[in-house]
């Protein structure tokens, strides 16, 4: 991590809905955080999250005690991801944006190594390990009980790596933050157009 490459702007909420018509949020599907300008990180999405077939659309907003702009973006991809071993199991949808928010967005580098060190050390915690990397994230509040695992089915098994490295990787995207390897590609996850 380089963490003079944070920047000390407000954090941004970061919300996931069905796009009911151009430009229209409807029904709130999950909470994210962004990764890039227009990238943004679902940590443990829903299912209804990996249809190709529905439009979604963000919400972006300042932290609380900011001015209350919120800006309303079109989905142009989703990307899917998930890790079952080294005793953690969580999943990630990376959306890419039609075009980047108007907000600052810090950025932060790192090394597979690190995200897949502090994916184990936080049990899978996404959220925890990007605030440690230095983005501002805001969690939403917790659901009680498990995480739904429906990732683990077979329609899903080429998006699941048994390596926190590997899944860390294949979370980056085309973003800024993206683990990159000296001399070697990174694998990127699977696009689907949203």
């Amino acid at each position: 991590m380089s963490s003079g490459s944070v920047t000390n702007v407000p954090a941004l909420l970061v919300t996931v809905h069905d796009q009911v018509r151009d430009g229209v949020p409807g029904k709130l599907l999950a909470h994210g955080f962004m990764t890039s300008g227009s990238t943004v990180l679902v940590p443990d999405p829903p299912e209804a999250l990996a249809s190709p077939w529905r439009r979604y659309i963000l919400r972006i907003s300042r932290s609380p005690g900011h001015d209350g702009t919120t800006e309303v973006l079109p989905v142009a991809g989703i990307g899917l991801a998930a890790v079952r071993g080294e005793g953690i199991s969580t999943a990630a949808a990376l959306l890419s944006l039609v075009w980047p928010t108007r907000f600052a967005v810090p950025t932060v580098t790192s090394t597979p190594e690190r995200v897949a060190e502090l994916l184990v050390r936080h049990h899978g915690d996404q959220w925890a390990v990007y605030a440690e990397l230095g983005l501002r994230v805001v969690r939403p509040a917790r659901k009680p009980g498990p995480t739904d695992e429906w990732w683990l089915g077979p329609a899903y098994e080429r998006y699941v790596h048994s390596s926190a490295e590997d899944f860390g990787c294949g979370t980056c995207g085309s973003s800024p933050n993206c683990c990159h390897r000296p001399g070697a590609a990174s694998a990127a996850p699977a696009t689907e157009a949203a």
